[in-house]
């Protein structure tokens, strides 16, 4: 655009010499004053233009005829220096090659966003990113958030049955309705590790109910798996069974990596805490383990309180929980057994080993396909032989890399 300015200038300025010694001094100063604005008109429509959105464009275009017309209609006597309609015609030319040059720019940035983000998040979402793209950054930031991790139980046994064509077909099959319920609840796929799943909530769309949504992801991927159950018999595969971490808190979001790969995911401590409530879901026997965070910010679940956790390189302990499915007990019994629960709980930190043994058995009976109790059982036996040490609280002393 600029070489055409350029261009026309000089072909402009040329014509003016070659006018200019033919004509009287009067005329000749006039068309010096028409060459003037038509060089300044020119080179700012060449440098505005493109820092300008569609409609102030348009305006600014229009404010740059009206030096223009006006030397047209004051130079009525004399030959001008360019014909008035050339000059407006190089004028729109400008103005559309800009559009033009706008558009572009804007469909690319829409088109990369579009690429980027649809590798991640539900359909719904790159449609509200396609209509308004400036909204969103990939830079990284600090956001309030919640974040998943979701894995297969047993994986190593399971993939030594299968032949390495079933088992992709196996978690094919898993994972492409597992996907779907994620983005059913507003959830970000920041990546498939393997027989695993890392998922977000808050970004890069803002989510208010974050914790909520990952809790009713959870809760759906439980029920997914009863479902499956028949399908994967029938295939003559095992039954699968899936442990759940989620956590709430500031975690860093954006696009991080290298030169050569980079993705749009999600670090930080609480991140970190949600990994690890995912391995602790083997050592509980629950399905679903949430961090305190993640209950205040989600009060309208029941939950049952699980233990403590302490967190290398912290010295305040992490109150762990397990939130009850309402489907999957429709009885709740879990709500029905909540006192007796904590009582138990108490004795536990206490080292009440007696009251709390006789608690949880009673527990264990009433809930008989629940083995969470197993896991409170197992610790008790092994405390009455080896007492935990005098600043034991009850916690698992877990390290997080």
């Amino acid at each position: 655009m600029l070489a055409l300015l350029l261009a026309n200038a000089s072909g402009v300025f040329k014509l003016g010499v070659d006018f200019g010694a033919h004509l009287p001094a009067s005329v000749a100063a006039l068309h010096s004053v028409e060459f003037e604005v038509l060089l300044v008109t020119g080179l700012s429509l060449g440098v505005v233009l493109p820092l300008l959105r569609p409609i102030p464009a348009s305006l600014f275009t229009l404010a740059a005829t009206v030096p223009i017309a006006a030397l047209g209609y004051l130079n009525t006597a004399h030959r001008p220096l360019v014909p008035l309609e050339y000059s407006l015609l190089t004028i729109l030319l400008l103005f559309v090659v800009n559009v033009v040059l706008a558009y572009y720019r804007e469909t690319h940035s829409k088109q990369r966003i579009i690429e980027v983000f649809g590798q991640y998040v539900p359909p719904q979402v790159v449609d509200v990113i396609r209509r308004d793209p400036e909204r969103f950054s990939m830079q990284g930031e600090a956001r309030e958030m919640s974040v998943m991790f979701c894995d297969v139980h047993n994986f190593t046994s399971i993939s030594e049955r299968l032949e390495p064509r079933e088992l992709a077909q196996l978690l094919n099959s898993l994972f492409t309705p597992l996907t779907r319920i994620l983005y059913a609840n507003k959830a970000v796929i920041d990546k498939y590790m393997g027989d695993a799943i890392m998922a977000f909530w808050g970004a890069p769309l803002a989510d208010p109910g974050h914790a909520g949504n990952a809790i009713a992801a959870a809760f759906a991927i439980q029920e997914e798996l009863i479902r499956l159950a028949p399908d994967f018999e029938a295939r003559g595969w095992p039954a699968i069974s899936m442990g759940i971490g989620i956590n709430t808190g500031t975690m860093s979001v954006g696009n991080m990596g290298s030169q050569y790969r980079i993705a749009y995911t999600v670090v930080g401590d609480a991140v970190n805490l949600a990994a690890r409530l995912q391995d602790l879901t083997r050592v509980y026997n629950a399905s679903i383990i949430v961090g305190e965070a993640t209950r205040r910010a989600f009060p309208a679940a029941t939950y049952r309180e699980l233990g403590l956790v302490q967190v290398k390189g912290k010295k305040e302990m992490a109150r762990i929980y397990e939130p009850c499915n309402p489907v999957l007990d429709p009885e709740s019994t879990v709500i029905a057994n909540m006192q007796r629960h904590n009582e138990a709980l108490r004795c536990y930190y206490g080292r009440e080993w007696d009251v709390a043994e006789k608690l949880f058995r009673l527990l264990q009976e009433d809930r008989g396909a629940d083995q969470i109790y197993d896991y409170y059982l197992g610790r008790i036996a092994e405390y009455r032989h080896q007492p935990p040490p005098d600043d034991w609280r009850g916690e698992i002393r877990y390290t997080v890399k």
